[in-house]
């Protein structure tokens, strides 16, 4: 039988020891945290986040806008991704083409996202709401559709706010000019759509088409939204005049254009307008009513430069879709969001300095649709296109007829802003 021992010593010091290592190991996750935590900053530190928030319409009547915008916006950052250790991080917020949500999800972007840059909107009554509210703020907001004039002239201008697309005035203006010029047409009718837009762009038509002696015969304005019409086309088939001269967009362009071939008006009166109403968007539910429509605008996907080529093509590669207005405006804005970023070398945490190099960088960048440049007071100065809808291969497609260059929003203050 045997006997067994154990010294007192021997087993205080061992749980003693075991007592340390079971510590030791509780610890352990603790210190690993503690060892790793600099090493995980340090990768954090490398890649600072630029927000650029998208205030646009994704619902409701000019969700599709909106959406087209988007697409331009973010097929030009993407290609970037990160640029001089900043990470470009887009946020977006549906505006509902409603003032007031607009204002509550434009303090959203930039009070709790703190986003860097504001991109949008579409519509002429947002762009008003938020006005005041980027100019006390202090954030830059790049404006690639809304056109209301006012929001680019004293007194509303703010140098916070960059417009990189022709005002309502500044392609109607130019028109009534190019057709008075270049067309046989003297006598001309007027049908817009009864709203600010539609008023403020025949408005600038008339004004300069009259001051180059042209005359207008009738104006007709209609409701937007209108199902029939029937009653407002009949009151010009009896009419002594050259052409018509409209502007309408969405539906109610889809709706005017069709009515007015079925009514045989097209081979009496040869219509113009603004590009909504053939807009690229629209064109394949126009089918061939739009055949023969001149229009007038800052773009078309048919417009013939190596730098819309590639934009055409990676867009169509992307997107299975040909590029619209809306599409290549959003574009814009984010060539100039990379070249100011490029400019800045990363630094862009100072917005006094990412406001001035939005100022100075717009010169630098290629558009699809040629060199821009900004006035005194941030809105663009660009080339105007006049366009006739031609079938090639096909396709309808918005054919270029003529160039207008450099087109400024200060030619046409001489008339409405009086």
């Amino acid at each position: 039988m045997a006997l067994l021992f154990f010294d007192k010593s021997d087993r205080g010091a061992n749980a003693s020891k075991e007592g340390i290592m079971t510590r030791s190991l509780r610890w352990m996750p603790v210190l690993l945290v503690l060892v790793l935590l600099p090493l995980t900053a340090l990768g954090q530190s490398t890649e600072r986040m630029f927000k650029v928030g998208l205030l646009m319409p994704y619902t409701g009547v000019f969700a599709v806008v909106g959406q087209d915008a988007t697409r331009g916006v973010e097929l030009s950052l993407n290609k970037i991704g990160t640029l001089g250790g900043l990470k470009i991080q887009i946020l977006k917020e549906d505006e509902e083409t409603k003032p007031d949500v607009a204002l509550i999800k434009a303090r959203k972007l930039v009070e709790s996202d703190k986003v860097d840059v504001l991109v949008g909107p579409v519509s002429a009554q947002v762009a008003m709401a938020i006005r005041n509210y980027i100019h006390e703020r202090g954030i830059p907001l790049i404006v690639p559709v809304a056109g209301v004039s006012q929001l680019t002239a004293p007194p509303m201008a703010s140098p916070w706010i960059f417009r990189i697309t022709d005002t309502n005035d500044m392609s109607n203006f130019s028109m009534g000019t190019w057709v008075f010029k270049k067309t046989p047409y003297r006598k001309v009718v007027i049908m817009a759509s009864d709203f600010v837009a539609g008023h403020a762009s025949v408005g600038a038509f008339m004004a300069a088409f009259k001051a180059a002696g042209g005359e207008i015969v009738k104006e007709i304005y209609i409701p937007l939204n209108t199902a029939d019409f029937a009653p407002y086309l009949a009151q010009i088939a009896g009419l002594k005049a050259d052409a018509v001269y409209a502007w309408f967009a969405g539906a109610d362009a889809i709706r005017f254009v069709k009515g007015y071939k079925e009514y045989g008006l097209a081979t009496k009166f040869p219509l113009l307008g603004y590009n909504s109403l053939v807009d690229d968007i629209i064109l394949p539910t126009l089918g061939d009513a739009a055949i023969g429509i001149t229009s007038v605008g800052h773009y078309s996907a048919a417009l013939d430069t190596p730098e819309n080529r590639i934009f055409v093509r990676e867009y169509e590669a992307k997107y299975n879709a040909r590029p619209t207005r809306y599409s290549e405006q959003g574009f814009v804005a984010g060539q100039l969001i990379v070249a100011t970023l490029e400019e800045l070398k990363g630094e862009a945490s100072d917005r006094v300095k990412l406001q001035d190099a939005l100022r100075r960088t717009v010169a630098k960048i290629h558009p699809p649709r040629g060199p821009i440049q900004f006035d005194r007071y941030q809105q663009v100065i660009t080339n105007i296109y006049v366009m006739k809808v031609e079938k090639q291969g096909g396709q309808l497609v918005n054919t270029i007829v003529d160039r207008i260059p450099n087109v400024s929003q200060e030619v046409t203050w001489k008339w409405w802003n009086k």
